[in-house]
């Protein structure tokens, strides 16, 4: 994806970030599980956390001390499965499917946003954007693992 200005493109990542933490909000309220909603608001955080890493990078532009590392692991479960839509009636299952695909979506943006300014003050941010966004799905995909895989 190519953005006119990179105000642009940190203006798009704030929207994504807080698209993200919403909706991790929404499904906290849709499950029934403690470790579930512990989990689902650790991600609304997180996401939050990026957005202000995003918005402080706009308003100030420093963005020294952005560049910590982050390990994770694409564990690709997602990667093949069709793309849902949720409505009212989303099983637990079918919500945890729409969260892994947005991660993957969020990875892949964060990680085409690298590639462009690889080599710019924007290349750390954009660099632990991708690999926490990558830490999100692995977590996703874990508890997909645990919870539903045994079914299939």
């Amino acid at each position: 994806m190519q953005f006119a200005t990179l105000k642009d493109a940190l203006t798009y990542a704030l929207d994504k970030e807080m698209n993200a933490r919403e909706l991790y909000r929404l499904f906290r309220g849709k499950v029934k599980d403690d470790a579930a909603k512990a989990l689902l608001q650790e991600l609304a955080d997180q996401e939050m956390g990026h957005w202000m890493m995003i918005r402080e990078a706009l308003d100030s532009g420093s963005i020294e001390g952005v560049g910590a590392k982050a390990k994770g692991r694409d564990l690709q479960v997602s990667d093949t499965m069709v793309e849902i839509e949720l409505t009212p009636d989303s099983s637990p299952q079918d919500i945890m499917v729409f969260a892994m695909q947005m991660e993957k979506k969020a990875m892949d943006f964060y990680g085409g946003l690298l590639d462009q300014y690889r080599g710019t003050d924007l290349e750390a941010l954009f660099s632990r954007l991708a690999r926490e966004e990558m830490r999100h799905k692995e977590i996703l995909e874990k508890e997909y693992e645990e919870h539903f895989a045994q079914w299939m």
